[in-house]
């Protein structure tokens, strides 16, 4: 009896040492932060989603914002919304499919719908809405 008490102890032990150690995908306050860019993506991505990322990816290289980026003050993350470790940031955001979301000072602004219009056939005009939303 004395050892399966022990046994579960020593399980429930490791049950929460690698809980607490677990990797999470959720966004994290950097200090100084003022922008965040996420793009929300699911497992199996059209051209258009792949587009939207590298696009997205394109204009953060530019400057000023590779300097933002890395200053700590731009933050560019994206997230796997099928991934059960993105659940809390995909239910906080209210993301049912894929989504890029830019939050400047707080302000939320949602290039979801000028993403899938132009990411692939006018990528210029997706870029200029992204280098918007970061410069307000």
């Amino acid at each position: 009896m004395k050892t399966l008490k022990s046994l579960i102890l020593l399980f429930f032990v490791a049950v929460f040492v690698f809980a607490g150690n677990a990797e999470t995908n959720q966004p994290s306050s950097v200090e100084g932060e003022k922008i965040r860019v996420y793009y929300f993506h699911s497992t199996r991505r059209c051209a258009t989603c792949m587009a939207i990322e590298k696009e997205t990816k394109s204009v953060l290289k530019e400057q000023p914002y590779s300097e933002l980026k890395k200053n700590g003050d731009l933050l560019f993350k994206s997230y796997n919304i099928d991934n059960a470790l993105n659940k809390k940031l995909v239910e906080e955001f209210k993301i049912t499919g894929s989504s890029l979301i830019v939050i400047n000072n707080e302000e939320t602004i949602n290039l979801t719908s000028k993403a899938f219009m132009y990411a692939l056939k006018q990528p210029d005009k997706l870029k200029q809405a992204l280098r918007d939303a970061l410069d307000d």
